[in-house]
């Protein structure tokens, strides 16, 4: 999805920021660090020498809040015009994110809706709507491992059976 959306926008390079802890779950499966792994791996394997991931989230204590990752790397690299990138169901819930009108002023939203689904006008946010033919939800492919394998990449689905992830090893 991401490489799509790099694509059609046009962004020169895109960071990965896997939370700490989201405010809004009570916990994963994965741990940060196997998250932070998982990236890693993937990228590499993509060749995707247009992303990086960064560990911002992971070393500040938790919860994670996105106004603060936001301003961080604002302030850190102030020459770039940031965007975040988000499926249209975080989209529908942003006004209950930790400060909204931080991230509606500070940011451009890429919101990805699954196959064509209508993206929610938020008057006064600059934001882009992206189509994306994906079947399923991050939450599905992670409760229903062995039928989702193929949306990964073979070495974070080998790193998913090595650690037991996801019922990863009954497949």
């Amino acid at each position: 999805m991401v490489r799509m959306i790099r694509e059609v926008i046009g962004l020169d390079r895109v960071v990965f920021i896997p939370a700490a802890v989201s405010p809004f779950k009570r916990g994963t499966i994965a741990t940060a660090e196997q998250r932070l792994t998982m990236l890693q791996i993937a990228l590499a394997e993509e060749a995707a020498d247009w992303a990086e991931v960064s560990d911002f989230e992971l070393r500040r204590p938790a919860p994670s809040y996105s106004w603060e990752t936001a301003c961080h790397f604002i302030q850190a690299f102030p020459q770039e015009k940031w965007s975040w990138i988000l499926g249209a169901d975080q989209w529908e819930q942003i006004d209950a994110w930790a400060e909204p009108e931080i991230l509606r002023k500070s940011l451009r939203f890429l919101v990805a809706g699954r196959n064509h689904q209508e993206i929610l006008n938020r008057r006064d946010w600059h934001y882009e709507s992206i189509s994306f033919d994906h079947p399923a939800s991050s939450s599905a492919i992670r409760s229903d491992f062995p039928a989702h394998r193929d949306w990964m990449t073979p070495g974070v689905a080998s790193y998913c059976e090595e650690q037991g992830l996801y019922h990863a090893a009954d497949s």
